[in-house]
């Protein structure tokens, strides 16, 4: 027999088996214990989490000699014609290459003929996004209202291009990506009946490129193999797949971080030097200072995916690290990246974002800064009794100027002037308070001002 891939061989074969998608397996169990089998399932999500492997599953269940039973025998001649795909009542189709109105026509003409095993004809279509309108138009009457005992299964991972008239016929079912740790789990255990040792660290780095896909990460496996054996290590999933190393990025990082800009350049020329490109290293420097920020804020679900020995680096890093230094960083770096991407000297870019981000002051907060918060009150609290007192003083000076002088007036003012003379006294009063207020005022504010002074740049 020819070599069987990882993906292959290691696909799940009944509804036990299927990982991270509980909320469909179980659902679609309980429709075959209660005999509420719908005739057409809609199965939507990301590349590799299990849609056309579930489909073959339904099948299986629906048409094992034990069945309709929600767990396949494995064993009779339908259960394994239907795992080799050669049962001649599910048929797979490829949406892709048969998106014409021609190809769905032949098909609703077949429909209509009985089962040739007197089970349920079942047709699988994946990618099905890809019909055309014609096609999908063509498809409506047979869809809501099949012959006996036939069933639609669509697999697809853009539902927005199916159109509403198909959805609504449709049972659906949305697969989610698989977790990192769930993904492990199964990866190890399938390696280790294969007499494959893959420690932690090479685990967390496959299942961090899979993006949570079960078939690419097999598919990675596939090639460690192939290229360390049956010992796979960490190093040797770098080196395969072209990561960056996660010490060199930790090194990078503290360096920005502790406003270290000609080690961090350094750096990078060991980098270029090990033959990583500008992409892939600001690809890793951005989500690195991610995990770097998550560490630093206390969100820690968004790093259990990390390996114990990248959790250590990452907390090591971030030690005595403000968040929002951290994040000041971070959108500095990510926002170079697009420039990289766009730019003529990617190398610049990086470097340029690199030495600017090491310059940046750490934000700190009052209660970091006792001393300094102490005379910021006590300057306050003066200021606050200045205004308070500086306007009763100056009216009390000026009504006994003024009843002085019209006592030693020799002939009194008419009404007339009396209020003339109010209206100027009003004015002098309000000029001589506003005067008074105003250089207290910039006193304080010179006063403040020189307090930030006495605040180092860096710490």
């Amino acid at each position: 027999m020819s070599y069987l891939v990882f993906a292959r061989k290691w696909r799940p074969q009944t509804f036990s088996d299927v990982i991270a998608q509980e909320h469909v397996t179980k659902t679609l169990c309980n429709a075959i214990d209660t005999q509420r089998i719908g005739h057409a399932y809609l199965f939507t999500g990301p590349r590799g989490v299990g849609k056309t492997t579930t489909a073959r599953i339904l099948a299986k269940a629906l048409n094992c000699e034990n069945g309709p039973t929600p767990d396949p025998c494995m064993v009779c001649d339908a259960c394994l014609r239907i795992t080799s795909g050669g049962h001649l009542d599910v048929l797979e189709i490829d949406g892709a290459s048969n998106r014409g109105i021609d190809e769905i026509r032949d098909l609703r003409e077949k429909a209509r003929y009985a089962a040739a095993e007197g089970g349920y004809k079942i047709y699988i279509i994946d990618e099905v996004h890809m019909l055309t309108r014609e096609a999908f138009n063509a498809l409506l009457k047979i869809l809501e209202e099949p012959p006996d005992k036939v069933i639609f299964i669509f697999a697809t991972t853009e539902p927005r291009k199916v159109p509403a008239t198909i959805l609504s016929r449709c049972q659906r079912f949305d697969f989610r990506r698989i977790p990192s740790s769930v993904m492990g789990k199964y990866i190890s255990d399938e390696a280790g009946k294969e007499d494959i040792s893959i420690d932690s660290d090479a685990l967390s780095l496959v299942c961090r490129a899979s993006g949570g896909s079960m078939r690419d990460a097999l598919s990675i496996m596939d090639q460690l193999v192939s290229f360390s054996g049956k010992n796979i290590t960490g190093d040797s999933v770098s080196s395969l797949l072209g990561l960056v190393e996660a010490d060199l990025l930790a090194d990078i990082c503290e360096s920005v971080l502790r406003s270290k800009g000609v080690r961090a350049l350094d750096l990078v020329e060991d980098a270029l030097v090990r033959g990583y490109s500008i992409e892939e290293l600001i690809d890793a420097l951005v989500g690195f200072l991610r995990h770097l920020l998550l560490a630093a804020s206390g969100a820690e679900k968004g790093i259990k995916d990390l390996s114990d020995g990248e959790l250590a680096l990452v907390q090591q890093t971030v030690a005595n690290v403000s968040d929002v230094h951290v994040l000041n960083v971070l959108r500095l770096i990510s926002g170079a990246s697009d420039q990289i991407r766009l730019g003529n000297s990617p190398r610049i870019s990086l470097e340029a974002a690199l030495m600017t981000a090491s310059k940046m002051g750490i934000a700190f907060g009052f209660e970091e800064l006792p001393a300094v918060t102490e005379k910021v009150a006590v300057v306050a609290v003066k200021a606050e009794l200045v205004s308070k007192t500086v306007k009763p003083v100056i009216i009390e000076n000026k009504q006994e100027e003024l009843k002085k002088e019209e006592e030693q007036a020799e002939v009194s003012p008419s009404p007339k002037v009396k209020a003339t003379s109010k209206v100027i006294e009003k004015k002098e009063v309000t000029s001589g308070l506003d005067l008074n207020e105003k250089e207290k005022e910039n006193s304080v504010v010179r006063q403040v001002s020189g307090l930030f002074d006495m605040i180092p740049e860096s710490r």
